[in-house]
């Protein structure tokens, strides 16, 4: 079974992301953070991360860096899910890093298109 790890601060998206995701057939972790998904990753090897960008103390950006630089975790997709626009700086600063983003609100049908387009993609 394909497992997606759910990285927000927020209870309520992780509560909708969780429910959606298990409906659709997926097992899910979730993190309240970054420092917390750092510690899920050394003890489980999820098939795709959704990562919030907008965090405290640790934002979206320095868990991706973190992810990408552990050998063991760099393997691991990574699809941001924001309701902060990524600008240009950032695309070029990060854009070797995940494949997509989708803005909040997502719809269930744009997340499970999303999702199915980059666990099959290579």
């Amino acid at each position: 079974m394909t497992t997606i790890l759910i990285v927000d601060d927020d209870p309520e998206i992780q509560k909708i992301f969780t429910t959606l995701l298990n409906i659709l057939g997926y097992s899910t972790l979730s993190a309240a953070g970054g420092e917390e998904c750092l510690m899920l990753l050394k003890q489980n090897h999820p098939d795709l991360i959704l990562l919030d960008l907008m965090m405290e103390p640790m934002d979206g950006w320095q868990t991706l860096t973190m992810i990408k630089t552990h050998p063991e975790m760099d393997a691991v997709p990574v699809l941001m899910v924001t309701g902060k626009k990524i600008d240009n700086d950032e695309l070029k600063k990060h854009h070797d890093k995940f494949k997509l983003y989708l803005m909040k609100p997502v719809t269930a049908r744009q997340l499970k298109d999303a999702i199915e387009g980059y666990i099959k993609s290579p």
